[in-house]
C-alpha cells in the first residue's frame, strides 16, 4: 500500500468524482480508476458503492478514509520537520557523572533553549558501559574519559579533569604508612578512575586497611572527614566540596594521571544534531 494511493482516494472521497478528483490533483482519471482498485484488492473491502456515474462511499470506505487522511496529515507533519532552519531531533547521551554534577549543567540550560525543538535525553553511566552502549547504537554521543583510540569512534575534548588524592586534614603530608591504617573508598570496575587508583596502589605499594566501593562523593568526603578513610577524588569534586577543606587536603600524587572528559562519537555518524550539541557546549566552556 502507498501513501500515493489513499491520497487519490481521499481525493475522490471529498470530491465527490473520479472526474472531479483527477481535475483536483493534475492526472487522468483512468490513472485514479486503477490506484482504487488496487487498493480495494489490497485491503479486500470495497471501497465505493458504484451506481451509474455516482461514487457512494461504503462503511468500510469511510473508516479507511478516516484512517487515511490521518496518515496523510502525519506524512505532510513529517516533510515539514525540517523545512527550516531550526535544529529538530531526539538525541542520547551518556556522561559520567563528573561530567553531569559538575561541568554540564548551565551549558545544558543553554542548549535547551538554543534548541527547544531537540528531545535530549542524558544516561549517566561508568566509562566502559558507556562506551559500550555507543558501540551498540544505544547512544548517540557520550561524555567519558579520553581519548578513545578505536578505529570506529571519533573524540574531541570536551573538560579539563585530573585526579586529586584527598586524605584526612591530620596528615600532612601523608606517609605510605599512614596511608596503610586507613580505608580507601573507590568507584566499581567499569570505571575508569578506579583502574587508575588500582594502577596507583601497585605502583606505589600502598596497601590500604580495606578498600571499599563507595559510589558517593558527599559519603567520601564524610568519611574523610572524620579521618576514617581516604580517596582518589576528580578536581572539579574538590572544589564542588571546598566549604569542607578544613576537613581534608588534596594534592596529585605521583603516577595519578590526567582524566580529561572528551565527546565521543561513531565516526559513520553524520547527524548535525551531534555537531551542534559539541559545538554548544563547547562554546559555553570558553
Amino acid at each position: 500500500m502507498k501513501l500515493s494511493q489513499l491520497g487519490f482516494f481521499c481525493a475522490v472521497v471529498e470530491h465527490g468524482t473520479i472526474a472531479a478528483a483527477a481535475a483536483s490533483l493534475h492526472c487522468v482519471p483512468s490513472n485514479i480508476t486503477a490506484r482504487l482498485r488496487e487498493l480495494e484488492s489490497q485491503l479486500g473491502v470495497v471501497l465505493f458503492n458504484r451506481e451509474n456515474n455516482r461514487l457512494l462511499v461504503t462503511p468500510e470506505g469511510r473508516l479507511v478514509y478516516r484512517k487515511a487522511k490521518q496518515l496523510i496529515d502525519l506524512a505532510a507533519e513529517t516533510r515539514s520537520l525540517f523545512s527550516n532552519d531550526s535544529i529538530q531531533g531526539v538525541l542520547r547521551v551518556g556522561a559520567l557523572d563528573v561530567a553531569l554534577a559538575n561541568h554540564l549543567p548551565e551549558r545544558l540550560v543553554r542548549y535547551r533553549l538554543e534548541a527547544p525543538g531537540v528531545e535530549v535525553h542524558i544516561r549517566p553511566e561508568h566509562s566502559l558501559f558507556l562506551e559500550r552502549l555507543l558501540m551498540d547504537g544505544e547512544l548517540d554521543l557520550i561524555l567519558t574519559d579520553g581519548p578513545i583510540q578505536h578505529p570506529l569512534l571519533d573524540s574531541r575534548l570536551a573538560f579539563r579533569e585530573r585526579l586529586l588524592r584527598v586524605v584526612p586534614k591530620s596528615l600532612s603530608p601523608p606517609t605510605p604508612q599512614d596511608l596503610s591504617r586507613l580505608e580507601l573508598y573507590v568507584f566499581g570496575r567499569t570505571c575508569h578512575y578506579r583502574q587508575q587508583v588500582d594502577d596507583w596502589l601497585e605502583s606505589s605499594g600502598i596497601q590500604p586497611r580495606a578498600i571499599l566501593e563507595i559510589e558517593s562523593y558527599p559519603t567520601i568526603f564524610a568519611c574523610i572527614a572524620q579521618g576514617i578513610g581516604f580517596a582518589c577524588v576528580p578536581e572539579s569534586y574538590v572544589d564542588r566540596f571546598a566549604s569542607q577543606a578544613h576537613t581534608f587536603q588534596a594534592d596529585q600524587a605521583p603516577s595519578l594521571d590526567s582524566s580529561d572528559i572528551y565527546f565521543v562519537w561513531r565516526k559513520n555518524q553524520q547527524s548535525p544534531l551531534i555537531r551542534n550539541f559539541i559545538e554548544v557546549i563547547d562554546r559555553q566552556g570558553d
